[in-house]
């Protein structure tokens, strides 16, 4: 009966691309969101009684698999706002910072969101200036940029 009905000729190859498919994304871990080592030392104070003082906000675009900048520029302790858009459908995408290209410190690890969808993270930039690295989490070798903390006007001034 079912042998002359060309409409369910394709259905086992389907039926195993559909099974593939969610034994992929199931298999992929999930990553740990973790706040900023000190984030708990710096909660009462205000982005005014910061070194750097200011707020700078960051708009992120997170498409076909790669960030719209490679370099983002904040002053040092300054309060830093990236609102991050994910026009990636399906695709999970987040930001995080670190110290170094490495990843073994993390200074700050954003929640992963799936795409189309949009984020803001909050927190504090680095008191010492100089070039950090920041990435998506879940495509860490594409998904990447410097994140340059620049000396303040206090800062300047203690070197």
């Amino acid at each position: 009966m079912w042998k002359n009905c060309s409409r369910y000729r394709n259905f086992p190859a389907l039926l195993l691309a559909l099974v593939i498919a969610l034994a992929v994304v199931t298999a992929c871990p999930e990553p740990v969101v973790t706040p900023a080592p000190d984030s708990e030392s710096n909660s009462e104070q205000t982005p005014d009684s910061r070194p750097g003082g200011e707020e700078v906000t960051i708009e992120l675009v997170a498409e076909n698999n790669e960030f719209d900048v490679q370099e983002i520029s904040v002053p040092a302790g300054s309060k830093v706002v990236v609102e991050l858009q994910n026009n990636d459908r399906g695709i999970r995408h987040n930001f995080a910072l670190y110290e170094s290209p490495g990843a073994e410190q993390s200074i700050f690890i954003g929640e992963i969101i799936t795409g189309p969808d949009s984020i803001t993270y909050e927190f504090e930039a680095p008191d010492a200036p100089g070039t950090y690295f920041f990435r998506c989490d879940v495509h860490p070798a594409t998904m990447t940029g410097d994140f340059i903390v620049t000396e303040n006007e206090e800062t300047q001034g203690e070197s």
